[in-house]
C-alpha cells in the first residue's frame, strides 16, 4: 500500500508536505481530533515531546487532524487557536472532508480507526507501526531509536558497493 497524506490545508508549514519527500528520516504522524480527550492529554503533548527531542533529520513529527465527528465546530479556524493555545510547533495536516461520510480522506484511505492514532514510517518509507490508543513513551523512544539508528536501505546498499568495490562488506544480502 502507498501512503500519503491527502491534506485540504497545512500549519506550521510554508509548504505542504509528502511522506514521498521525507524518506531518509523516519515519520511519526500522530492522528488526532481537537476534542478527543486521548489526544489532548497524551498523544499530542507526546508527539510535541519527540519534535523537541529528536532531530528533524532525523525524525519528522506530523500531526494529522483528521475530524470524524462533530464536523460543525473543529473547523480549521478552530484548529489553528486550539494549535496556538497548545504551542504545537510540528506541522500539522488537516485531512481532507470526505465528499460523502464522516471519515476524512486519509483516514478512509490508511484504514484508520479512530483517535488518537500514531502511523510511523521507517527511513524507506514502509509502514512500521500502527497503533490506536497512547504508546508507552518508553516503549515508543525505544522504537523510535531503533528506527533512526538503522540507514535507509538505498545507503546501506551504496556503502556496501563501496565496501565491496574495496574488499570489504557491511550487509550480507
Amino acid at each position: 500500500m502507498s501512503y500519503e497524506i491527502d491534506a485540504s490545508e497545512w500549519l506550521n508549514t510554508d509548504t505542504p508536505l509528502s511522506l514521498q519527500a521525507l524518506r531518509g528520516r523516519v515519520v511519526l504522524v500522530s492522528i488526532f481530533q481537537m476534542l478527543c480527550p486521548g489526544c489532548v492529554r497524551n498523544s499530542l503533548p507526546q508527539a510535541k515531546g519527540l519534535s523537541a527531542i529528536f532531530s528533524r533529520d532525523d525524525l519528522a513529527v506530523i500531526g494529522l487532524h483528521s475530524v470524524f465527528e462533530h464536523h460543525h465546530v473543529m473547523t480549521p479556524a478552530a484548529l489553528k487557536v486550539f494549535a496556538s493555545e497548545y504551542r504545537l510547533t510540528f506541522p500539522v495536516a488537516i485531512d481532507r472532508p470526505a465528499q460523502t461520510g464522516p471519515i476524512p480522506s486519509t483516514m478512509s484511505q490508511w484504514g484508520v480507526s479512530g483517535t488518537p492514532t500514531l502511523m510511523i514510517f521507517d527511513r524507506d518509507g514502509e509502514l512500521a507501526l500502527r497503533h490506536l490508543g497512547h504508546l508507552d513513551d518508553l516503549r515508543l523512544g525505544a522504537f523510535l531509536g531503533q528506527l533512526i539508528a538503522r540507514r535507509p536501505w538505498q545507503a546501506m546498499m551504496a556503502v556496501d558497493q563501496e565496501l565491496s568495490a574495496n574488499g570489504g562488506s557491511v550487509c550480507s544480502f
